[in-house]
């Protein structure tokens, strides 16, 4: 039995794949390497000027060297006049970038929000996160609260620094600010790298800054706050622009909830585990979209993952099945956690195929935790009877 369940080679695959190769030229941004012997702020500069989050580095031969990420970049916090070759990663090339699943797992397995495309020995550009999305054309009838990365918004006084963690932590495409009066904007991650490593070069040589990194790092984030037009509800079904482009999750009352970021979504949706070792069974899930089959996905994966910690795990399986009401469709989920001593299941429906499956399995693992901790007690009390002579 093939326990890995590859969802995204089910339906619809084939018109992502056309999608992709109709797309080709848009999804590899065709850039100019970097030299080992560039400096940092060039990197940041070309990053801002085309907006990739990664750019690949040759040796003077013009061999392929390795890339230089924004979010290693925003780790270092290295001097704007540090060499390239200090900064450089290792990573593997794309060959064929009309593979958008391979290309995607390759984010994920390496770290990086962008990889270098390479044919024959010749750097041919870049693919992000943002541009496979768009070519893939991943539509999700998923709310965004199910999307969406939460996370408490800046402050327009807070530090750049908070903002440069954040970014670099988590894999942010732009950083919500808010005051008490609701949101004030975002930091774009371009508009942040060049602000630490093109800005202090430009300063010092007119004579305003005589400083480093740290000094800009010091400066209030409203510094670098720009308007931002994405702003959907956590209810609200997210576009294709919005898993690309990044879009702030807020309530009606206008607070920040989250952030979807593509680099983020990309790493949550395909999780760089040995999927293979997981016995996951999932049925009716074939007409769903490419994002909601992985949300789907990844929600039985981490479950399963905490019920094998703490069991022998057989089988977990989702059954989605869809009825007609009226010109609506109402989903029912069935989760099953078949273990080697019992099996604990149950049922939950709902208007989004999501919600209903992430319910099921809630309340499936719900009730094996409660049968493992009663075991626990059994156990518990029965040593106790022992210790004193029972």
């Amino acid at each position: 039995m093939g326990y890995a369940y590859l969802l995204y080679f089910s339906h619809g695959v084939h018109t992502f794949m056309d999608s992709v190769k109709a797309h080709r030229l848009d999804l590899v941004v065709p850039v100019k390497p970097l030299k080992l012997d560039d400096a940092v702020s060039l990197a940041a500069d070309r990053m801002w000027e085309m907006e990739v989050p990664a750019l690949p580095v040759v040796s003077d031969e013009e061999k392929y060297a390795g890339i230089v990420s924004i979010f290693s970049l925003l780790r270092r916090r290295a001097p704007s006049s540090m060499k390239i070759r200090s900064v450089v990663e290792k990573a593997p090339v794309v060959e064929e970038a009309s593979d958008f699943v391979g290309v995607a797992r390759m984010f994920v397995r390496t770290g990086s929000p962008g990889l270098a495309v390479v044919r024959e020995g010749v750097v041919e550009g870049v693919v992000s996160a943002r541009r496979l999305i768009l070519a893939m054309g991943v539509n999700a009838n998923a709310p965004a609260s199910l999307i969406m990365y939460p996370l408490q918004p800046l402050h327009p006084d807070d530090p750049v620094e908070r903002a440069r963690k954040l970014a670099a932590d988590v894999g942010l495409r732009l950083i919500p600010v808010a005051d008490e009066k609701g949101l004030r904007g975002v930091v774009r991650v371009y508009d942040l790298v060049r602000y630490l490593y093109v800005t202090p070069l430009k300063r010092d040589k007119t004579g305003e800054v005589k400083g480093d990194v740290e000094y800009f790092l010091e400066q209030p984030v409203r510094k670098l706050v720009t308007e931002h037009s994405r702003l959907i509800h956590p209810e609200s079904v997210p576009t294709v622009y919005d898993l690309a482009e990044g879009a702030v999750v807020a309530d009606s009352s206008g607070k920040v909830l989250g952030v979807i970021s593509p680099y983020l979504l990309l790493r949550r949706l395909l999780p760089a585990v040995e999927e293979a070792a997981i016995p996951l069974r999932l049925e009716g899930l074939g007409e769903l979209d490419f994002v909601s089959q992985r949300l789907i996905y990844v929600k039985c994966l981490e479950t399963a993952k905490l019920v094998s910690e703490r069991g022998r795990l057989l089988e977990m399986s989702v059954v989605l099945k869809t009825r007609k009401k009226g010109e609506r469709a109402r989903y029912e989920a069935s989760a099953a956690i078949k273990l080697d001593v019992g099996v604990h299941s149950a049922s939950a429906e709902a208007w989004n195929p999501v919600e209903a499956a992430i319910e099921a399995v809630d309340a499936a693992y719900k009730r094996f935790a409660k049968t493992k901790e009663k075991s626990r007690e059994r156990k518990l009390s029965l040593a106790r009877f022992k210790k004193i002579g029972f």
